[in-house]
């Protein structure tokens, strides 16, 4: 329920829906995923939600993307779609995140890699039995020259009768 709420707020302050969240099974907790363009909306609360909720902000310019970025109190991870490996070399040196990921998911975490970065998100301790070895400012990062989808996607992950603008 707190995924609905928080997408109706959203979508309230001026938020332009483009993919609705949506109970995926009556009497059960699974929700589809939902999406959100918050591009232009004025006082957007800083606060994690903790489901399937993404919110879109666009950007001209990388380094606005990556300010728009770091402009959180949280920063648990962020990622990179593209096929340009200079993009994601800056973004790994100035993102305030734990998780930097490259043409990766951005979900799942190992108890082999650091957590949560610097902010308000994570546990800012780097773990692993040799952490101390290298790891100054705990960060995480998977990487990939391109991009692919998984032979199978996650429950509610089926987009066949959505259209996204």
């Amino acid at each position: 329920q707190q995924v609905v709420t928080a997408w109706q707020q959203l979508e309230a302050m001026g938020g332009r829906p483009l993919l609705a969240p949506r109970l995926l099974q009556a009497g059960t907790s699974l929700l589809t995923p939902g999406i959100i363009e918050m591009t232009g909306v004025a006082g957007v609360p800083d606060e994690e939600v903790f489901g399937p909720l993404l919110r879109v902000w666009r950007y001209d310019t990388f380094d606005e993307a990556i300010r728009m970025a770091n402009n959180t109190r949280f920063g648990l991870s962020c990622g990179l779609v593209s096929p340009e490996r200079e993009k994601f070399d800056q973004l790994l040196l100035e993102a305030r995140a734990g998780i930097v990921n490259w043409n990766k998911p951005l979900t799942g975490a190992a108890s082999t890699a650091p957590f949560g970065g610097i902010g308000a998100s994570g546990n800012h301790r780097p773990s692993a039995w040799y952490a101390a070895d290298y790891c100054a400012w705990p960060m995480a990062s998977l990487e990939s020259d391109s991009l692919t989808l998984p032979a199978t996607l996650n429950p509610g992950l089926d987009f066949s009768d959505e259209v996204v603008r």
